[in-house]
Parts: C-alpha cells; sequence; structure tokens
C-alpha cells in the first residue's frame, strides 16, 4: 500500500510541475533556429542535426525499488543532395546510448537492453552507425542500423517503459545486433519504399571475424553472408499493414559466448496493424530456432506472440497503452519456462518534448523450476526529447 501512495504522489507531482512549465513556455526565450544562419559554421555542418533523449523511471518490485535509465541515447544525423533533382543523396547517422544512473539488474523497466552483448556497466554504447545512398529505386546503406525485420516489430515496440518482450528484436538478452533481427552489426542493407504502401528490406551481415566453441579457436566465416534477412510490408485502405520478415544466421556456434549466436538461429515474423484516428491495434507472432534464452541461460526453440494497443484521447495529450507478450518453448525443449508479461501505461504529453508516464507490468512468467518470477513492476518515468518527437 505504501508503494502504491508514493507512486501516485511522485506521478501527481510530476504532472503538476510540468503543467507549470507548459503555462510558463511563453515568458522563457530561447535561440531562434533563424539565427543560425548568421553564426559562422561551414554550409557542410548545417546540414547535421543533433537529437537525444533522457529517460529516467522510478520504480520497483518485490526485490528493489530503484531509479533507473530507460533507453537514454543521443546522436547527430544528415542528409546531402548529390544532384540538383534531390533524387540522389548521401545520408549519414551515428547514435550512442548512455547509461546515466546506475543501472540495476533487479529492476527491468526498458526492454531495450542497449548495448550488444546485453551488458549493464557501459557508461556509453554503440546504437547506430550508418552510411548510405539514396536513389529513386530505394537507399542502400552499411553499418550498424535497425535490421529489416524492425520494419515489422517496431509497429509494437512503441511503449515508454515496458514491452519488446516477444518481439524477437531484443533476442536473448542482446539489441540483436549479432543475429540481425535489432540493431543489426555490420550490415549491408538495401530498402525499397513506394507511396507509403509497399516496403521491401534485403539484410546480409559480414562479421569475418573468429569464433570460439570454448575449447579451440576456429573460423566459422561464411564466404557469402554471415546473416541474411528479407522483410516486406503492405498498407490497405490507408488504415491496413500487414507484413513478413524472415532472418536466418549462417556463422552459429554450438556454445556461443558474447557476441556470438547459436547454431540454427532463425526467426520467421509475421504483423498485423490497425490504425484508425487515435486508435491502433497491432500483432506479431513469431516462430524462431535457437533465437531465444530461458532464465537459466539455455537456448530454446519456440513461437512468440506480442499484441499492442495505444489510444490517445484528450486532443492527443494523453495516451494509454497496453502490451501484452508471451514467448512459449516448443514441447520437445522438455522445459517449463515461459515468459508471459501484461503491460499497462498512462501518458501525459506536455509538449514536443516532454512527457510523464505511470506503468505497471504484471509479471506471470513461469521459470524453468516450474515456480511463478512474479516480478510485477510499477515505475514513474519521465522523457525528455531534443529533435526526437515523444510517442
Amino acid at each position: 500500500m505504501k508503494k502504491i501512495l508514493t507512486l501516485i504522489i511522485v506521478f501527481s507531482s510530476l504532472v503538476l510541475f510540468a503543467q507549470e512549465k507548459e503555462q510558463d513556455k511563453e515568458k522563457g526565450k530561447g535561440l531562434n533556429p533563424a539565427d543560425l544562419q548568421s553564426l559562422d559554421i561551414p554550409d557542410s555542418l548545417r546540414t547535421l542535426i543533433p537529437y537525444g533523449t533522457l529517460e529516467n523511471a522510478f520504480g520497483g518490485n518485490k526485490n528493489q525499488t530503484g531509479i533507473v535509465d530507460i533507453v537514454p541515447r543521443f546522436g547527430i544525423q544528415g542528409k546531402w543532395k548529390i544532384d540538383d533533382s534531390n533524387k540522389y543523396y548521401c545520408f549519414a547517422l551515428a547514435e550512442v546510448g548512455v547509461h546515466l544512473t546506475r543501472r540495476n539488474q533487479y529492476i527491468s523497466v526498458s526492454a531495450d537492453p542497449g548495448s550488444g552483448s546485453g551488458k549493464i556497466d557501459q557508461a556509453i554504447f554503440a546504437r547506430k552507425g550508418v552510411l548510405g545512398i539514396g536513389t529513386p529505386f530505394g537507399e542502400i546503406s552499411m553499418g550498424k542500423r535497425w535490421g529489416v525485420h524492425y520494419e515489422l516489430a517496431g509497429n509494437v515496440d512503441d511503449m515508454y517503459m515496458f514491452g519488446g518482450d516477444a518481439l524477437g528484436v531484443y533476442n536473448a538478452g542482446t539489441d540483436g545486433g549479432v543475429s540481425g533481427t535489432g540493431r543489426a552489426d555490420q550490415a549491408l542493407i538495401y530498402e525499397y519504399r513506394s507511396d507509403d504502401k509497399f516496403y521491401l528490406g534485403l539484410q546480409s551481415q559480414y562479421r569475418n571475424f573468429e569464433v570460439s566453441d570454448r575449447n579451440n579457436y576456429v573460423v566459422n566465416n561464411k564466404m557469402f553472408s554471415d546473416v541474411l534477412g528479407i522483410a516486406s510490408t503492405y498498407k490497405f485502405f490507408n488504415t491496413l499493414k500487414i507484413g513478413a520478415s524472415f532472418t536466418k544466421v549462417f556463422d552459429g556456434v554450438e556454445n556461443p559466448i558474447d557476441g556470438q549466436t547459436k547454431i540454427g538461429d532463425q526467426l520467421a515474423s509475421f504483423l498485423i496493424d490497425f490504425r484508425k484516428d487515435n486508435f491502433q491495434f497491432a500483432l506479431i507472432s513469431n516462430a524462431f530456432d535457437n533465437h531465444e534464452k530461458t532464465d537459466l541461460g539455455k537456448f530454446y526453440s519456440g513461437y512468440s506472440f506480442e499484441y499492442h494497443i495505444r489510444y490517445n484521447f484528450a486532443k492527443n495529450k494523453w495516451s494509454f497503452v497496453n502490451n501484452s507478450s508471451i514467448l512459449m518453448p516448443y514441447e520437445e525443449e522438455n522445459t517449463k519456462y515461459i515468459n508471459n508479461r501484461y503491460s499497462f501505461e498512462l501518458a501525459r504529453r506536455f509538449s514536443a518534448n516532454t512527457v510523464a508516464i505511470l506503468g505497471f507490468r504484471y509479471d506471470n512468467s513461469t521459470n524453468s523450476n516450474g515456480l511463478k518470477s512474479e516480478l510485477h513492476t510499477w515505475a514513474i518515468g519521465m522523457f525528455y526529447n531534443f529533435n526526437y518527437p515523444v510517442p
């Protein structure tokens, strides 16, 4: 009861404070973007746009209470035309994640682990680094960036503090970089979009490194590609989007360590996303082999579902968001492990930059030993973004 009262008091204080700031915003003065034209800045730098977001949460479960990061990050992005027609251009993006509070391993607020191997102690880590060329026939880019599977998963991965458990993106406690389903490492990607209706993405990853089987160092590099992925979506009637994706790893090893994948890792996904006015319902289903881990760190094959509901109201100042997910091993895996969570959030947007969130996640998961984990989590969060719109 004390935790619930604390939750209500703190959230109410955040709302009142932000409302006061919103009423006073006309009183403050800032730098007019037009003033930048008078500054002595090289033309090549005028096309660079810095952006970032600070995201912190106060929350807890039956084990502990603490203050944690959600997914704060900072970056720059730019786009330069190659010819006068604007049909050909170059683009670039560099983004790092930051941990500005002590990340607590007992309180999981963010579904995105951040670093490539899911480590929690790095103060600064790479999230994206992309260079590419755009043409009338699509874009080609290389580096570390969202894989083509995220064109589906991103429609469901839209909560502020929770969610994302069954997307297949942040698999096995990572950011999906090695498996290619998240922020793909060392990727070459082609994407084509047509009138906001049709999307096609092709992905390949090239690692060319030595991997360890824990006993002897062996070379498991593939000549053509270490990971291949394909994704496509199509929108009907401007309200209903359907999509499918498939990603397969070719350089997996039997006993993977950090930065490696399990042999036979692959993921197939299907998406339905319906949006009309202020309402959204999206569902993603996955079938996978050796793509996820149990609570004991064992890779397994299985299937998953995750749905996402969002409703914006009061002139889009408020949002109610619900996300539920389940990951189930196939019966032949011979484990009692099940990942099953139900998340709810109420968000108040005060501007294009600021939002306060009240959230709760009910944990119905079962550990490998057959016992319920019951790590129900409450959290209060606040975002401040610049050049990065609040959802």
